[in-house]
């Protein structure tokens, strides 16, 4: 467990640590010299709960604010120290609404240096401190009024301490491992140490990591926790980690930066969140506001631009996005403080709702609602709410990502919300059922409809059908649900066209008999039928009459026109597409070029250059670079 003094400057934090650890948390000359702490201090010590606990000994004083909100990035516990001479003061006020903004609610309140008044002022220092408390998270948190330099009330503070840490669930260690550094220095013969609180997941040695939102690697040499070597580390302990560079670069971290697992190395400079500014605000928060954004161990300057509503009153809450000057590693519910840091005042607080945030469309309703879904209790509350909203899904990875979730959680959720996996060129879309049925059943639906406005005709090609289901989601997602139908046998593909199994093409009777007479003369040729001015005189027709045929048997998906003066028969458009996807897979980095086509095929070199134009327009291949690649299209 992290505990974390917070309070007045010279309210005895520093003393009430060292009576709780024998740990003097002042390390450095300054403060010894001054008598104040300037930089968060650290100790440790068994109190009787069975395992060390930690402490952070925070800066009391006004000008050191931003040391103190690093030192209580990550906390479980906090310990609001009063000194009962002085009561409570400005800082103890603004570490109360600190801690109430980054929704602690784990505390105790230490009174210190009863020895140095009578039990009159203490009750009233009690009194005045529970007035404070009320209308906080922390309204429940049990006062001791204690002496560090006696001792008195020191024996009952550890003891409920151990109670709590007895008590109180461990924090889990799933999620990617994320560490928020807030002390970097090195150390000779080791190198680069750094320091700080684990929110998430685990570490060992020997593990790759990333130091964020730089993007260094790094390689963990050693790790310390309390002063021990340990061969792991997980969420919800401080720890020292030795890191060395994973490629021979140079290494730095400094505070404010993260050291995470790969996947978590996302850095962001836009935030999404729901935020509360504090009710002693001057002034209503408006659109670009420039305040200061402490997140984890770092601070930024933010702009603030308030969504719902369009500006946030004192004493409100809303939500806002924060346009930051610098990235962070920021993840989905991580804590934050906002502060003017020209008036030296604590404006507000919250959580990252998305760390992913898009500059466009933010106060649309749409992204509104996803913002509500954000602040559900539960992942799966979250996911499934969101896939409702969204007929054309959401990406799996980046979700994954933004939720902080490791590969079994991952699968424990999918499990949990069933939903329709489709491959997509941004990776995994999960599209909820219902929208996925809709979809599927959108394709029957427009197929029957082309069928009753086209009778002669024999079906759709892909592209028209792709194009006819718009809007509903994307191409991507259009042409796995034709995909899908096809599979279920319910739409079937009839060479390059796609129809409903029962229907049947009604030609008249004259167009028949030429469809039946281009197929018995273009078979023979095999692979390469030959163009319209060899074709009209074999079907016994004017050139001009062949060309109004075959145009219009293509156009109902009899034939396939090729170029201006070549049709194909669907079957032969067929083995052409398998040869090309043949020569794809045998091609090193499955790019290939016209000539392999050529070559395979054997049609010559001015047809395979037509063929392979036409696959492109028709989404078969992908031009690119002299060379082509298998496209998205469905033709197996």
């Amino acid at each position: 467990m992290i505990v974390a003094t917070a309070g007045h400057v010279d309210h005895g934090k520093t003393a009430l640590v060292m009576a709780l650890t024998g740990v003097d948390t002042d390390r450095l000359p300054e403060e010894k010299r001054r008598g104040m702490t300037i930089e968060p201090g650290f100790a440790h010590a068994d109190l009787g709960g069975g395992a060390a606990m930690s402490f952070v000994d925070v800066p009391g004083h006004e000008r050191f604010i931003r040391n103190m909100l690093a030192g209580v990035a990550a906390i479980d516990f906090a310990l609001l120290v009063v000194a009962a001479d002085d009561g409570p003061m400005p800082q103890t006020l603004e570490h109360l609404a600190v801690l109430d903004l980054l929704e602690v609610t784990h505390a105790a309140v230490a009174i210190t240096k009863i020895d140095r008044v009578d039990a009159a002022r203490v009750q009233a220092v009690r009194s005045a401190v529970a007035a404070h408390l009320a209308p906080t998270g922390l309204r429940n948190a049990p006062l001791f009024a204690l002496s560090a330099w006696t001792g008195e009330g020191i024996d009952a503070l550890r003891e409920h301490l151990a109670q709590v840490q007895c008590t109180r669930p461990s924090r889990s260690t799933q999620g990617v491992f994320r560490l928020a550094v807030d002390r970097s220095f090195s150390r000779a013969g080791a190198g680069m140490v750094v320091t700080g609180a684990v929110l998430s997941g685990r570490s060992t040695v020997g593990q790759r990591l990333v130091v964020s939102p730089a993007g260094l690697p790094a390689r963990v040499r050693a790790i310390q926790v309390r002063g021990q070597e340990v061969d792991g580390v997980g969420a919800g302990e401080r720890c020292a980690l030795n890191l060395a560079p994973a490629a021979g670069e140079r290494l730095e971290a400094e505070r404010g930066d993260w050291v995470v697992a790969p996947p978590a190395h996302a850095p962001t400079s836009r935030l999404d969140v729901r935020m509360r500014v504090l009710g002693t605000v001057p002034s209503a928060l408006k659109p670009g506001a420039s305040l200061q954004l402490h997140i984890g161990a770092a601070s930024r300057p933010a702009r603030v631009v308030p969504l719902a509503p369009r500006q946030l009153e004192p004493g409100s809450a809303g939500l806002a996005q924060l346009v930051l000057d610098a990235p962070v590693a920021a993840l989905h519910g991580d804590r934050f403080i906002l502060r003017d840091a020209a008036a030296h005042r604590i404006v507000g607080g919250g959580r990252v709702l998305d760390a992913f945030a898009a500059a466009r469309h933010r106060s649309q309703p749409q992204r509104l609602a996803d913002l509500h879904a954000l602040q559900l209790p539960s992942t799966a509350q979250v996911l499934e709410t969101l896939l409702a909203g969204h007929p054309e899904g959401i990406e799996w990875d980046v979700f994954a990502r933004a939720m902080n979730l490791e590969g079994e959680e991952q699968e424990r959720l999918r499990g949990a919300v069933p939903a329709r996996d489709v491959a997509h060129p941004g990776g995994l879309r999960r599209v909820a059922p219902a929208h996925w049925a809709a979809l599927e059943s959108r394709v029957a639906q427009v197929l029957a409809h082309w069928h009753a406005q086209h009778p002669d005709s024999l079906g759709m090609t892909e592209t028209q059908l792709v194009a006819a289901l718009a809007p509903a989601a994307d191409a991507v997602l259009r042409r796995a649900a034709i995909r899908s139908e096809r599979a279920a046998h319910r739409i079937v593909r009839d060479g390059f066209v796609f129809r409903l199994p029962g229907h049947a093409a009604r030609l008249s009777t004259e167009d028949a008999a030429r469809l039946r007479s281009a197929i018995d003369v273009m078979r023979p040729y095999g692979l390469r039928p030959p163009p319209l001015g060899q074709l009209a005189p074999l079907l016994n027709l004017s050139l001009a009459d062949a060309s109004d045929f075959l145009e219009r048997a293509a156009a109902l998906g009899h034939l396939v026109r090729v170029a201006k003066n070549r049709f194909f028969l669907p079957a032969t458009i067929d083995e052409l597409v398998a040869i090309a996807r043949a020569t794809a897979a045998q091609a090193p980095d499955g790019r290939f070029e016209a000539a392999s086509f050529r070559d395979r095929s054997g049609i010559g070199r001015n047809l395979s250059i037509q063929l392979l134009q036409f696959f492109d327009r028709c989404g078969i291949t992908r031009f690119a670079g002299e060379r082509r690649t298998m496209g998205g299209a469905d033709t197996g």
